[in-house]
């Protein structure tokens, strides 16, 4: 029998039984854990694999490839098996190409894969993003260069007693988006965050000017060569970003050759600013539908 259990902090335990070494950020507790509260993401285990299970308003219920070197096969039999039951065609979300190929291996024929491009992780260089080097970067370094210029700045590794102030910072820059609701999940998933950052295995950075925090970042290392950055926010002082950017990498990650910042959720403009600091591949991700009824 599959069943579902929310995400809680407890739950980290778990996870660590079946994921390590994991750069697809879909596969990362953090990740799910900052945006499960409230929403319809769970996990469950079976035949020795963990599954995640995604359910957001109108959307049907679908679920991730299942992972943790148990009976996958099995694995996958029996989670199509349990959204049959209620009626739906199963989807398995969010696939590597390593997965999509698992998948084709133990049922040949049996499921389309269909590429997500709004769930796609950018992968970038790290030293790229500490040095913003080169013509294709040059707007990003004149940024960077007029805050460093202009701004008496000291970077700081965060600790939990720094996290109401990263809290403030970001309900400061909320508020300049005048989004009212649209921001409703993003912020319940940093509060999640910022609240448990003591007990998750995150780093986080700040820039402090006249001992004012105006710009941090949070991220973790997932796999031996990446970084994935959870949040990044900053003030409205020219190059904020472009800095924070630069010396958390610098600071926090600079014996990990990429970071991985995460997919763009189809936002026009979020893509726009992940596409110009220049990654050097997406981690592309696929959807799994399968064609017909299933057979156990």
């Amino acid at each position: 029998m599959v069943e579902r259990k929310e995400i809680t902090i407890e739950a980290q335990s778990v996870f660590a039984r079946y994921i390590q070494n994991e750069n697809n950020s879909t596969y990362n507790f953090t990740n799910m854990f900052m945006w499960a509260d409230g929403s319809g993401i769970t996990y469950a285990e079976t035949d020795g694999c963990l599954a995640l299970f995604f359910e957001f308003g109108r959307q049907p219920v679908s679920v991730s490839f299942p992972v943790g070197g148990g009976d996958t096969k099995s694995a996958v039999s029996h989670l199509a098996a349990y959204i049959e039951e209620q009626g739906l065609r199963p989807v398995f979300r969010n696939l590597s190409k390593d997965m999509c190929r698992q998948m084709e291996e133990l049922f040949p024929g049996q499921f389309e894969f269909v590429e997500d491009r709004s769930a796609a992780d950018y992968i970038y260089e790290t030293e790229s993003l500490i040095l913003l080097s080169g013509k294709k970067l040059h707007q990003k370094r004149n940024h960077f260069n007029y805050f460093k210029n202009h701004y008496a700045y000291e970077y700081r590794t965060l600790t939990q007693a720094d996290m109401e102030d990263c809290l403030q910072l970001y309900k400061n820059w909320e508020d300049e988006k005048e989004s009212g609701n649209r921001l409703a999940g993003a912020r319940q998933a940093t509060e999640r965050l910022l609240h448990h950052f003591d007990s998750l295995p995150v780093r986080g950075g700040g820039l402090f000017v006249a001992d004012k925090l105006v710009a941090f970042s949070i991220g973790e290392r997932v796999s031996n060569d990446t970084a994935l950055i959870h949040l990044e926010f900053a003030t409205d002082l020219r190059g904020a970003f472009n800095v924070i950017n630069s010396e958390f990498c610098a600071h926090e990650w600079s014996d990990c050759a990429y970071i991985n910042r995460e997919e763009d959720m189809g936002i026009p403009g979020l893509r726009q600013a992940k596409m110009a600091y220049r990654p050097i591949r997406l981690l592309e991700k696929y959807n799994a539908v399968l064609k017909e009824s299933f057979i156990l």
